[in-house]
């Protein structure tokens, strides 16, 4: 019986010595994101491109000005379209509200609408604010159900999920959802009162952040 149990005990141990393993492998082939993480300069077509700190490079903008220029790729931006050479060296052209957002000087811009934002906070669930255009209706158009109205713009919180690359509105219920993924920190949030709830917020973001580390490609 003895026997039997020690064959038990060593072979979930023989089971979690390959888990470990595996996950130090992984964590040797990434770099834990910390402030002053070295982000590679460029365009990044999607997400992935993001996650990966993997862009199209910056020497790879096809753009008429000096390239060693701090603003080189805002002012490559400053078109409806940008140009970039592929891995083959052919020029595509991409119209900028089909990019995801851009890297330069070490911050990460996040396209919302037709604006690059900046990404404040990074980590497991990033935080950004954008200019948001809404239209207040003034009354019917000229038009059968038509509706005219004035451009609003307010300044609005959102979230990047970096498990998913979906962005959300930053407000409770948001934050519920994505601390479900912790059932401490679920719990502990989920148990405030909603008053309390959009007090402490920024404290629940920080806290998942720092008990879920952000990693990128080395």
């Amino acid at each position: 019986m003895e026997f039997v149990i020690f064959r038990i005990k060593a072979g979930w141990f023989a089971l979690l010595c390959v888990f470990c393993s595996g996950f130090l492998a992984a964590q040797q082939d990434s770099l834990q994101y910390v402030q002053g993480f070295s982000f590679q300069q460029g365009i990044y077509l999607n997400f992935e491109q993001f996650r990966t700190n993997h862009p199209v490079p910056k020497s790879d903008i096809v753009f008429d000005a000096d390239t060693s220029r701090l603003d080189f790729i805002k002012l490559a931006l400053s078109k409806d379209n940008i140009q970039w050479r592929d891995s083959s060296g052919n020029i595509q052209t991409t119209k900028l509200i089909s990019l995801w957002g851009y890297s330069e000087n070490n911050a990460v811009y996040i396209r919302m609408g037709y604006s690059f934002n900046r990404i404040m906070v990074i980590g497991s669930i990033c935080h950004f604010t954008a200019y948001v255009t809404n239209y207040m209706s003034t009354g019917p158009g000229t038009y059968p159900n038509q509706q005219y109205g004035a451009p609003v713009e307010s300044l609005q919180q959102f979230v990047l999920d970096m498990k998913t690359g979906a962005t959300y509105d930053f407000n409770s219920n948001t934050m519920l959802y994505l601390l479900s993924r912790d059932p401490q920190l679920y719990g502990e949030f989920s148990a405030l009162k909603k008053r309390k709830r959009r007090e402490q917020i920024f404290i629940f973001l920080r806290k998942y952040n720092e008990r879920h580390l952000l990693y990128f490609p080395e």
